[in-house]
């Protein structure tokens, strides 16, 4: 394993786009932990394994997105949240009034994910 690498924990229940995006996410260069739900996230937080960044679908089984983005926030706040969604520009300009969060849409597209969390995780 190597540390230099960012972390990324992915957090989708739809298990092709949860591989699909883990393996894009490792071929890129990144260490993953891929979950299908924010309970399974949270786990792996009280373990302490804390990525530098969290990929997170809005619209999860049990424990919604935006919940476990809430909780992420306020446990780890050193971690980048991502929320990765189909939701319409309405529900996403809402959740961006109350959090300070990056979107991305899906179908996703790597390499403006790749791009941004090259941004945001050069230091």
């Amino acid at each position: 394993m190597n540390r230099s690498n960012p972390n990324i924990l992915i957090v989708e229940d739809e298990d092709i786009s949860r591989r699909a995006l883990a393996m894009l996410l490792s071929a890129s260069g990144f260490e993953t932990e891929a979950v299908d739900s924010g309970e399974k996230a949270l786990d792996v937080l009280a373990e302490g394994r804390v990525p530098r960044a969290a990929l997170i679908d809005l619209d999860l089984p049990g424990m919604s997105g935006e919940e476990l983005l809430r909780q992420i926030v306020r446990k780890s706040p050193s971690i980048l949240p991502v929320l990765i969604t189909a939701a319409d520009r309405e529900r996403i300009d809402a959740l961006r009034q109350d959090h300070q969060v990056q979107c991305i849409r899906k179908p996703v597209d790597i390499q403006g994910l790749l791009s941004m969390l090259g941004r945001y995780l050069a230091n």
